[in-house]
């Protein structure tokens, strides 16, 4: 048995109705889903309460009151010092890290094509 043309384009076109209908009913439901969580405090829209997952007291990206590069030529304008000398000098200046791998940080900013350090035997210092 051979299914005629027009009734695959009807089924097609049933199908495409099934489908918007199915469509309308979701957005609907998601747009009440959005309403009711638009009042809640997790919501981070309209209420209170701190979202899920984020530190209390700010969160986002660490501050520090001068950036890595100006740190360590603060450490070692008066000599050149070695990386672990660096983090260690940079950590006592106060400079707080976000990563839980500085030293991969400190490399980056060290060997940067954009470098601003001279390496002499493992010693880094301004250019």
């Amino acid at each position: 048995m051979r299914i005629s043309q027009n009734d695959r384009l009807q089924k097609y076109l049933a199908s495409l109705d099934e489908l918007r209908t199915e469509k309308a009913e979701l957005e609907s439901r998601l747009e009440k889903i959005n309403q009711a969580l638009a009042g809640s405090p997790a919501s981070g829209r309209g209420g209170r309460g701190r979202r899920p997952g984020r530190r209390a007291g700010g969160g986002g990206r660490r501050r520090n009151g001068l950036s890595l590069r100006s740190a360590v030529v603060q450490v070692t304008k008066n000599r050149p010092l070695a990386k672990a000398e660096i983090l260690e000098a940079v950590r006592k200046l106060g400079y707080k890290f976000a990563t839980k791998d500085p030293m991969n940080s400190l490399n980056a900013m060290l060997y940067a094509p954009a470098n601003k350090f001279r390496n002499q035997d493992g010693k880094f210092s301004p250019k």
